[in-house]
């Protein structure tokens, strides 16, 4: 550890005698507390790697090691079990709560996530500063802010560091260390690992309560640009204005409309609406942001329609980049365009109202799939039709694979899936941007996926609970199937057209989540695969505790060969509803999908966590 008034030795002194107090503690088997000390507050303290690589183990367990290479600390988790995370803590800190405390790290890179905690002298449980995240670069937080956060209020998180009445210990002076943990996937039994440069806590500053962004080019809340126009300067300052580190980290939501530098210097660089955030360097839970709106200047339908005139429909990709700007634009009035497509035995169609994914398994050795291609060949190749709604004559404007066509419109115009030469071969994939132009002036967009695919698997809400094709794990079967079997168990009922998936752990398992497991699977070698989930419905416990769904795959070396690691791997998760495109590439080629739903969260363990699953589809992209 390195201080502005504490010496090396002197943290080889305190480190050594904290190894020595912990492992005393650890033989009398009592939890791990802070030494009372009369010392005086520690202004601001830094650790370096190598200071890191020397800190006692935490809670839960872990250690560290030292990277000379790239001066670098490794912290791991020691207990590799469902828990999955621990790490290490930091020597005793002398805290004086008067003043805000901040906590900074560098983090280079974490499998999977890191959480955060403080100890307290006098409490044997610790309080949450940090979880939740995987973000790498500097992490600075403001430690009482962030333990009183609405989201660890809402969880219940314990102990209570006084939701209800403010920091318990506001103005006082106390002995505290930071456990600083890896964190790898829920579920998972395998080392977590968290790479760091330097930990910091700094004790001499206000709290900064907030920030206000400032531009002469902000106009109603926000900043409006034609895309290409001359960069504009944005600055913030940081409340209260006593702060002396005013330093401010800019970032923009989606650096493809709008960018911005470190001296918040904002370009506009492609149509569309992102915001740009100011985030405190010395507080990073305390930012603000500004809407930009970049515009293309054909906001009028009118003037939109003249420009398509203007641009080269050739089949070339000369004015792509032209008519991209266009169909970016947001005009007046309705801009969606609905349409339907027409039914093919080997196309599956997932439809919103104004975009479409197509999954096309046209097999040219099927002489089913064949002859009904053959009935649409035109031109050597064959459609799908299209039909707009709304209006019977338009002119069509189409960007298809990055070239551009136009066509008139009177009932139906279609979309390639099947091309014939001297024999007959799929469309590769394709991506279809349309403006539709109506012959009453009325402008419209919708826009067009075509994918070239191949089946893996397709399961409704019967096959997800047909015991056939998905097994719910039980270790009392362990003998038929050690890894299967092993893993947490869910119940699966049918509601409709939904299986309701409900977690159905052991009584004594500690975490609220279990699966259920498909048969072994077989991807193309060196495929790309898509799963696209349909989730109905989450329960929650509360707005922060969520019941989640969770994607995971056990690997195989052969259809029926041995398993190449018991411990599933997580490759997706969320909290929200809606069909869930999931992409993924298969590691092996022979694989089972443990479907999981999961009511654990930190602070809170979620018994009846169920999730209400319409339908899963995997398929290889050719």
């Amino acid at each position: 550890m390195r201080t502005y008034d504490m010496t090396k030795t002197r943290l080889a002194i305190r480190t050594l005698l904290l190894f020595s107090f912990l492992a005393l503690l650890a033989a009398c088997g009592k939890a791990t507390t802070l030494p009372t000390t009369t010392s005086t507050p520690e202004i601001t303290t830094v650790y370096d790697a190598e200071d890191i690589a020397d800190f006692g183990s935490g809670t839960p367990a872990g250690t560290a090691f030292y990277q000379a290479d790239d001066d670098t600390a490794v912290i791991w988790n020691v207990d590799a079990s469902l828990d999955n995370y621990g790490g290490v803590q930091t020597p005793t800190i002398r805290l004086d709560f008067s003043k805000a405390v901040v906590f900074r790290m560098e983090v280079v890179d974490c499998y999977s996530q890191y959480i955060v905690k403080l100890a307290v002298e006098g409490e044997s449980e610790y309080y949450y500063v940090l979880s939740d995240s995987g973000a790498s670069g500097v992490i600075s937080i403001n430690v009482v802010d962030a333990m009183l956060s609405t989201k660890y209020q809402t969880k219940n998180t314990q102990p209570d560091p006084g939701y209800a009445s403010g920091w318990k210990y506001d103005g006082q002076i106390k002995n505290c260390s930071f456990h600083i943990l890896a964190k790898g996937p829920d579920g998972e039994k395998q080392t977590a690992e968290l790479v760091l440069k330097s930990v910091s806590v700094t004790n001499d500053t206000e709290a900064v309560t907030g920030l206000t962004i400032l531009s002469e080019a902000i106009s109603g809340d926000a900043i409006t640009r034609l895309k290409g126009s001359s960069a504009v300067q944005v600055a913030a300052t940081i409340a209260p204005l006593s702060i002396g580190d005013q330093a401010v980290l800019w970032t923009s939501l989606d650096p493809s409309v709008a960018t911005v530098s470190a001296d918040g210097t904002v370009a506009f660089v492609g149509v569309g609406v992102t915001a740009i955030v100011a985030t405190a360097a010395i507080d990073q839970s305390k930012s603000a942001s500004v809407s930009v709106n970049v515009i293309s200047g054909y906001e009028d339908p009118a003037a939109l329609a003249t420009r398509l005139t203007q641009l080269a429909f050739d089949g070339t990709n000369t004015d792509a980049q032209a008519f991209e700007d266009l169909f970016k634009t947001t005009w007046t009035g309705s801009t969606g365009q609905a349409f339907t497509t027409a039914s093919a035995p080997f196309l599956a169609v997932r439809a919103s109202e104004h975009f479409a994914v197509v999954e096309n398994y046209f097999n040219p050795s099927s002489p089913s799939d064949v002859n009904f291609a053959a009935q649409a060949l035109s031109g050597g190749t064959s459609k799908i039709g299209i039909t707009l709604e709304g209006t019977g004559g338009a002119t069509v404007y189409r960007m298809i694979d990055g070239k551009l066509y136009s066509e008139r419109y009177a009932a139906s115009f279609g979309a390639v899936y099947a091309e014939h030469a001297a024999a007959w071969s799929k469309t590769a994939s394709y991506e279809e941007s349309t403006i539709v132009v109506w012959d009453d002036g009325s402008v419209r967009k919708y826009g067009l996926s075509i994918l070239a695919t191949t089946l893996i698997g397709s399961y409704g809400a019967s096959d997800l609970a047909d015991p056939a094709q998905w097994r719910i794990p039980d270790r009392a079967l362990q003998v038929e199937d050690p890894v299967v079997n092993a893993l947490s168990p869910a119940s699966v009922s049918i509601d409709g057209d939904r299986a309701v998936i409900r977690q159905d752990k052991y009584p004594e398992a500690k975490y609220c989540f279990g699966g259920i497991v498909s048969d072994i699977l077989a991807a193309p070698t060196g495929k790309d695969v898509e799963l696209i989930l349909d989730v109905v419905s989450l329960n929650r416990m509360n707005d922060y505790v969520k019941t989640m769904w969770e994607v995971k795959v056990l690997y195989y070396q052969a259809l029926d060969g041995a398993v190449v690691s018991a411990n599933p791997i997580k490759i997706a998760s969320g909290n929200t509803t809606g069909v869930q495109t999931i992409a993924f590439t298969p590691a092996y080629r022979f694989f089972r999908i443990y479907l999981v739903v999961n009511g654990s969260d930190i602070g809170a363990q979620f018994a009846d966590a169920t999730m209400q699953i319409r339908s899963l589809k995997l398929y290889s992209l050719d």
